[in-house]
Order: structure tokens, then sequence, then C-alpha cells
């Protein structure tokens, strides 16, 4: 098998994984979590570039490693999730399976009958005094 076609077949595994995974994380976990976006987005440009220097700073291979594609979902999942709030896309969903509920008052049948016998009462207790 070529070279090529191992890193776009690797490629196209870790891509499907990942957006399973991501959506899977949308629905069920960032969807409560309703964080500062800009906090989000240092947060992910943080993860982008602190393990490349880290690892720099201990001239430690991280190439091939497992390391290396859990630094990039971690980058992906935080700039990802940026985007979704920035867009609002994360919580568009939950609004919509909620209904709207209208509050009516609850009616009360002898309401009338006792305003009107109430203003004859006070009327005729003026009008015999």
């Amino acid at each position: 098998m070529p070279l090529w076609l191992n890193v776009l077949l690797q490629i196209i595994f870790i891509a499907i994984i990942f957006l399973v995974v991501y959506n899977f994380l949308k629905s069920h976990v960032l969807c409560k979590l309703n964080p500062n976006k800009w906090l989000i987005l240092a947060l992910s440009i943080a993860s982008f570039i602190l393990p490349p220097a880290v690892a720099a700073s201990f001239r430690y291979n991280m190439n091939g490693t497992v390391w290396q594609y859990i630094f990039a979902a971690a980058f992906l999942i935080f700039f990802l999730w940026f985007l979704d709030l920035n867009s609002g896309a994360i919580y568009s969903k939950s609004k919509k399976n909620k209904k709207d509920i209208k509050i009516r008052p609850k009616a009360k049948p002898n309401r009338v009958n006792r305003s009107k016998d109430s203003n004859n009462n006070n009327g005729n207790k003026k009008n015999k005094k």
C-alpha cells in the first residue's frame, strides 16, 4: 500500500471517529454547559500552542504517538465548541424540544355573582342609614 493512501485512510478514519465523539459530547455534555465563549477560544489556542512548545522544551518527539492525537482532538473539541457557542447552534436544539408554557388564570365561576351582591348590599346599607 502506498504511503499517501495509508495517510489518507488514517485521516479519514480519525475524522469519522472524532465527529462521532464530538456529536455525542455536544448533545450530552456541552449543551448543558454555558461558559464564556472567549474562555473556550483561549483554551483552544492554548491547546494548539502549548503541547508542541512543551515537547520542544523537553526535546520529546510526539510524532506518531498517541499524545499527538489526544492534543489534536482537544484542540478540535475546544475550537468547534467555540464555533458552536459563537453561532448559538449548540443551544438551538434544546430550546426547540421544550414546549412554550402559557400560564392562564383559573376561572372563578361565582366571582361575578359575588361582586354584584356585594355592590347591592353596600348600596342598600348606605341607603338604609
